[in-house]
């Protein structure tokens, strides 16, 4: 089962489409049971990292989320959902994430940005990490849709699946390791490209060992 977290930030209906269209059913829910024996818990987000936090902590989905994936169960993170995923965000303050990736969120200003506009906005060309090894290489040099003006980075690279350029740094684009998989941009919004790439990520965390 499929469960898609409901707390008010994040686009559901694509989200769900997504699986949809690549054959998994989703239940879309903010209940402790249905995330708790979920085999995939999606946590979905658009919008800023406080608001989203806070209402994560309003319905105590925070420590159920905690609860179920120290319980091994496996879970997506999907842009601001991925943000979340992390230590902490430097997003208009220093605020605490769920600390499931050892990280923290930046803002893309701390990055030299005289070349490229922030939000850093459209269709971008993976470059796979290879010591991860996770992603399919048919994934590499690929594009995807980004809609964002802060970015995750983790404290160990090894567990980074893939990055993208912006202007000469390398920036953290997705996350493959045990049972997290997180992404930066939206694969629901990404064409077909995304699709395969939700599948296969979707059929590495069922078959994982």
């Amino acid at each position: 089962m499929i469960t898609v977290v409901d707390y008010g930030y994040g686009n559901i209906f694509s989200i769900v489409s997504a699986f949809n269209e690549i054959g998994f059913k989703c239940k879309v829910s903010d209940k402790e049971n249905d995330i708790l024996n979920a085999t995939i818990i999606v946590l979905p987000g658009v919008g800023a990292f406080k608001q989203a936090m806070r209402s994560l902590e309003i319905k105590k989905l925070d420590k159920i989320i905690i609860k179920a994936v120290a319980n091994k169960k496996n879970i997506i993170g999907i842009c601001l959902g991925y943000q979340m995923l992390f230590d902490k965000s430097n997003e208009f303050g220093v605020y605490n994430g769920l600390g499931l990736v050892e990280g923290e969120v930046r803002s893309l200003k701390t990055f030299d940005g005289r070349y490229s506009k922030i939000p850093n906005v459209g269709w971008r060309p993976l470059i796979l990490n290879k010591e991860n090894k996770i992603m399919s290489d048919k994934n590499d040099n690929q594009m995807f849709y980004f809609v964002h003006s802060f970015v995750p980075f983790a404290k160990y690279e090894k567990k980074i699946s893939s990055f993208i350029k912006f202007n000469d740094n390398k920036i953290h684009a997705s996350i493959h390791y045990n049972n997290i998989v997180g992404f930066q941009f939206h694969p629901e919004k990404s064409g077909k490209a995304g699709l395969k790439l939700l599948k296969e990520s979707t059929e590495y965390l069922l078959n994982r060992d």
